[in-house]
């Protein structure tokens, strides 16, 4: 149930200054999202204490978490070009809008990097040591960090691969390769959650295959499955998302996991020389004995 569903069902319950409330709301999500608790409460004609109160009777915790709740309602049933009209609305001139951006972005990328320890980053660095194989599953905007992701950990020499959530299966057949425990899922997922994205950490977390998740809040469905949770700050402006954030972690993680990585022994570095040699040289010369 959305939260204009959840008010609708409660609408008859509530008293006249409560339903006031729920009438703006439910007659204009989209101003409400971008409203202050004293700008909201002047719009309506109440006060900031009762415009509180309807919130905790919805069992919010806070305006803030109203607001939150309308921008993913919005996010869900808003196409991308409206939610970026909404999302610069009340700009009063190029550079504001450009300040504004600046600073979401800013605050964006530190608070995710501050809300995510070094200790849990390396919990999640260790993750993809001990796995044989790494599969990541994102769908739609997602996707765009998984295949950083995905560049950053081939760079590394992982073995992994970004599943294709529409060809199950390719995908179970992938999956069904090694045992669980060799593997490791990487989930990415925002809102609006992809039901494919979910269904399958449902199933690799239920068959015992470990499970990491990149995805934006702890209750999110991913995050559930998940042995290890990193935490990004995707909002943009309330309206759309952008990963800015979770790239920069994943340029910390590639960091950290080479850092703690043991460099090669002298024996494994010549090995890996005479392989790379000998592949360069079948394609320099096709006619080279190997």
């Amino acid at each position: 149930m959305d939260i204009l569903e959840q008010i609708r069902a409660n609408y008859g319950s509530f008293s006249r200054p409560r339903q006031r409330i729920s009438d703006f709301i439910l007659n204009y999500p989209e101003q409400c999202c971008f409203l202050s608790l004293r700008s909201f409460a002047q719009q309506v004609g109440t006060t900031e204490v009762t415009v509180l109160n309807f919130c905790r009777g919805l069992g919010l915790g806070s305006y803030m978490d109203l607001k939150k709740a309308l921008q993913d309602y919005l996010i869900v049933r808003v196409n991308a070009g409206d939610r970026l009209k909404l999302a610069v609305a009340g700009s009063g001139s190029a550079q504001d809008l450009y300040q504004r951006v600046c600073r979401a972005e800013r605050e964006a990328l530190q608070s995710t990097l501050d809300g995510n320890s070094v200790e849990l980053l390396l919990a999640f660095t260790q993750a993809l040591r001990r796995a044989r194989r790494i599969f990541i599953a994102a769908h739609d905007f997602s996707r765009f960090p998984a295949g950083y992701l995905e560049h950053r950990l081939l760079s590394l020499e992982l073995d992994c691969c970004i599943l294709d959530l529409q060809a199950r299966q390719d995908m179970f057949r992938r999956l069904s390769a090694q045992p669980p425990q060799d593997g490791l899922l990487i989930a990415i997922t925002v809102p609006p959650y992809g039901n494919d994205t979910i269904a399958l950490t449902r199933y690799c977390a239920s068959i015992g295959m470990p499970v990491a998740a990149l995805t934006d809040r702890p209750d999110s469905p991913v995050a559930r499955c998940a042995q290890t949770t990193l935490l990004c700050h995707v909002e943009l402006m309330g309206m759309t998302n952008s990963f800015t954030s979770m790239v920069g972690l994943v340029d910390t993680l590639a960091m950290l996991y080479t850092f703690t990585s043991g460099a090669p022994t002298q024996e494994e570095k010549t090995c890996r020389d005479t392989l790379h040699r000998k592949f360069d040289s079948c394609f320099s010369d096709p006619n080279t004995s190997i």
